[in-house]
Order: C-alpha cells, then sequence, then structure tokens
C-alpha cells in the first residue's frame, strides 16, 4: 500500500495540437516540498531550493502546443531524485542501515547525490541527523515509482502509436568553467540513448538560435537517459542540459533578463524537433535502419 503523502507526484499535460511522439521530462523542477521534510532538514528553504532545475518546466510549458506530451515532476529532487536508480542509496544516511541487497553504491551515491540525496551543492548536507529506512520505501512509493510509471506508459503508448517514441529530458547547469562559452550540454550517453540524427538537429536548431553548444561533456546522460534510450526498440532519449545563468537570477532565484528570450528559443527548439517528425524524417530513418 501506498503512503498517503501531502503532496502530488507529477502532472501529465497531453498534446494540445496534432499529437507527435515526443515526451518532454522536467524531473528537477518540482517546487511542492513535504512540509515534514522541510521540519527536519538542517539547511535554509532557499538553500534547499538552489538544488531544482528550476523554472525548467516552465521553459517547456508549451510542448504540448507543438502536439509534445510534457511530464514535470511536482517533489523536490533533494526530497526524492527520479535520476537515479532506486537502489542508489547511500546506506549511510540511515539507521538501522537498508539491506546490502537494495544498495547500489555509485559514483553518484559517494558524492552525496543519490536517489535520496544527502548533500545540496558545494558539499552542504541536508539532515543533522540519520533518517529512519522507512523514508527509503515511502518516497520511492510515493515519487519514484509513480514517476517511472508514468514515464514507461507514455513512452510506450507513443511507440504503439507512432513506430516511434523520443524523450527529451530537460534540465538546468551551472555556468561551466571552461574557457569556451558553454550554453547548453546535449547527452546521448555517448551515442548509445538515440537515433543520431536526433542529436543533430537538436544542436543544429540550438546553435541556430546563438547558443553554444557541447556533447556529452561533462553531462552525457543521467539515470532516465541511460534507462530509456534504447534506439533498437525505437525508444530514443537525448538529454538536454541549459545553463541557468541564460534565464535564472541566482540571487533571487526568480526568472532573469534573460527569461523570455529563452523561453522562445526552446518554443523554436520545439517547433523544429515537431516540423522534422511532421515530414516523417525519424520514421523513416527508424524503419530502414532499426527492427519495430
Amino acid at each position: 500500500m501506498r503512503p498517503s503523502v501531502p503532496l502530488t507526484s507529477f502532472r501529465v499535460e497531453r498534446p494540445r495540437n496534432t499529437a507527435i511522439p515526443l515526451l518532454v521530462s522536467s524531473p528537477h523542477s518540482g517546487r511542492n516540498y513535504p512540509s515534514d521534510f522541510l521540519e527536519s532538514a538542517s539547511l535554509s528553504f532557499q538553500e534547499l531550493q538552489q538544488s531544482e532545475d528550476r523554472f525548467v518546466d516552465r521553459l517547456f510549458e508549451t510542448a504540448p502546443d507543438f502536439g509534445a506530451t510534457l511530464i514535470c515532476a511536482e517533489f523536490p529532487r533533494v526530497w526524492c531524485d527520479v535520476n537515479r536508480d532506486w537502489r542508489e542509496v547511500d546506506a549511510g544516511m540511515f539507521d538501522p542501515k537498508p539491506p546490502e541487497d537494495e544498495v547500489l553504491l555509485t559514483a553518484k551515491v559517494k558524492a552525496g547525490f543519490g536517489v535520496i540525496p544527502r548533500y545540496v551543492s558545494h558539499g552542504r548536507q541536508i539532515y543533522g541527523q540519520p533518517l529512519h529506512p522507512s523514508e527509503i520505501r515511502e518516497r520511492l512509493a510515493a515519487a519514484w515509482l509513480p514517476y517511472h510509471e508514468a514515464l514507461a506508459a507514455l513512452l510506450s503508448e507513443m511507440r504503439a502509436r507512432f513506430g516511434y517514441a523520443v524523450l527529451l529530458e530537460t534540465h538546468s547547469m551551472p555556468r561551466l568553467p571552461y574557457a569556451r562559452p558553454c550554453d547548453i550540454v546535449l547527452g546521448d550517453v555517448h551515442g548509445k540513448s538515440c537515433n543520431p540524427g536526433i542529436m543533430d538537429l537538436v544542436e543544429v536548431l540550438l546553435e541556430d538560435r546563438g547558443y553554444s553548444v557541447r556533447r556529452n561533456t561533462p553531462y552525457s546522460g543521467g539515470y532516465i537517459t541511460q534507462y530509456y534510450g534504447r534506439p533498437e526498440q525505437n525508444m530514443h532519449a537525448l538529454q538536454v542540459e541549459i545553463c541557468r545563468s541564460l534565464y535564472l537570477n541566482s540571487a533571487t532565484l526568480q526568472p532573469g533578463s534573460g527569461f523570455e528570450k529563452t523561453y522562445q528559443n526552446m518554443q523554436h527548439l520545439l517547433a523544429g524537433i515537431a516540423g522534422w517528425m511532421g515530414n516523417g524524417s525519424l520514421a523513416s530513418r527508424t524503419c530502414s535502419n532499426m527492427a519495430l
């Protein structure tokens, strides 16, 4: 039985125009914080908010106008991170410790960013005391499982209807310390999670708006992109990381002066993908190169 919690796991917005097999996912933009979590956290509300991919859901809110489906987490990633394997648990956060066969020790877990994070950025610890392992089961049941059930169902529905499905996994990132500017990083798990034509298309559409785009460095794709990106099964996933300085005021955590421009540019991206899908470009590649 799933626990009763004071939050909605996610929202789904269906196409408001001719449907296309594109699912836009924003798993880290949730802003609905459970009250008991805020009471137990040792950080301020603003410190917790800084872990969000803040307003990424708003940047892509017009996706249904282009025929895409939009899914957005309502809960914050600092409470439960659905872009992790459900077993990516930091056992040292809990007393008593969870069973060993329910723990997957990865680099993300070691860094403090498991499915239930230990830290927000810059090594700031969220909790001042151990958590009971029941928190793992409750958060997975309330947030992780429903989100992934919805992702899987929506993608399967699209593939059944169109023969293929594309997941655009949207995130934000801090300004990267590179000599050359980097506005957006695209990740396809180094060519493993989607048809190369999708990466090429998205890169061109973004560069057309003046963005500096990198591929797979330093973000090649998180758990969702890795898990759902199965080109051999006509399921494609591409991760998009947008530099927050393009649209967010980091001091106030409110939309910055560049928000409207970024918003319009993301509409350009969605329109370009929709047009490409509408002319059958990916469908023809899918049928010729992969088994349905």
